[in-house]
């Protein structure tokens, strides 16, 4: 009887608190961010398993974190029709929560950055700022809010690393980084035209759909011709880097620029999945440069 209780209240804990929480982050997102501070850190050091890792780690995943807490205070208009499971509009959040959420998230990352140093502190500056100006009035701003977006994306890479001279070999894999985010972000403005129009908000998606498709291939071709650059001149990354990129990376590349090349590239279904697939094509990324080092 005493077991079905704690059961019970365990049920409703994750019902009521934790489901939403995780939702509202984007837990992914969220994995993938710390993901690449970590990745970064450990391509440029030596001494990689350290306490000023996880501080890093953790103020980047809080950053991100609160960055999408706050995207969704903001858009609650909007998700209400491109997105309404997330936790603001379904009600399991209240506002008012989240607001308390976004301000504990925001706190957690300054706190671990200056753990980790005074200069990371600053380096954690950086993101805050920017995913708040991006959340309130940047979102609405065509190119701007989705350049942002995919700076910060690229950041991770480089936040944990800095100010290790070695830093300057995931300049190129950042920029890489840099160009797929920046495509993705472009998608995802086109899928959530609906929902932004209701709320009288002017985004990326409201551009003629020609212009976006050339802007997209455009990005895809640059991304492309740069992919192997880090391997074969720069000699920073090694072989494994190179096949990897050209079985998995450049075949997921191929495949989502083939879906844009369709007359109906922006229907719901092609524009989800070329989102994924650049996710997908993210990850592929990040693994090249993770096997390469442990082989290497």
């Amino acid at each position: 009887m005493y077991q079905s209780h704690i059961s019970i209240i365990f049920h409703q804990i994750m019902i009521n608190i934790i489901s939403p929480l995780i939702s509202i982050v984007r837990l992914s997102n969220v994995v993938m961010t710390a993901a690449a501070v970590f990745l970064g850190i450990w391509l440029t050091q030596s001494n990689f398993i350290t306490l000023n890792t996880l501080f890093l780690m953790t103020a980047a995943m809080c950053a991100a974190a609160y960055g999408n807490v706050i995207n969704d205070i903001l858009d609650i208009k909007s998700d209400r029709v491109s997105h309404p499971n997330r936790p603001l509009v379904n009600g399991t959040m209240s506002v008012r929560a989240a607001v308390i959420f976004a301000v504990l998230l925001v706190t957690g990352s300054l706190l671990s950055a200056y753990h980790a140093s005074l200069f990371h502190l600053k380096a954690a500056l950086i993101p805050v700022i920017l995913l708040t100006l991006y959340s309130i009035y940047f979102k609405r701003t065509p190119i701007i809010g989705n350049i942002i977006v995919a700076a910060l994306v690229a950041y991770a890479l480089l936040f944990g690393s800095l100010p290790h001279p070695q830093t300057k070999i995931l300049i190129l894999p950042a920029v890489l980084a840099f160009l797929l985010n920046f495509c993705r972000e472009i998608v995802k403005d086109i899928e959530d035209i609906g929902g932004d129009k209701a709320a009288g908000f002017t985004t990326t998606a409201n551009l003629p759909l020609n212009t976006l498709k050339t802007v997209l291939l455009v990005t895809a071709v640059v991304y492309s011709s740069i992919l192997f650059i880090p391997s074969l001149v720069l000699r920073d990354f090694g072989m494994i880097y190179t096949v990897i990129c050209l079985f998995a990376v450049l075949t997921l590349h191929i495949i989502w620029v083939n879906i844009v090349l369709k007359t109906d590239w922006n229907s719901g279904a092609n524009l989800n999945k070329i989102s994924k697939i650049l996710k997908f094509e993210m990850l592929a990324g990040l693994l090249a440069l993770a096997v390469d080092r442990i082989v290497v």
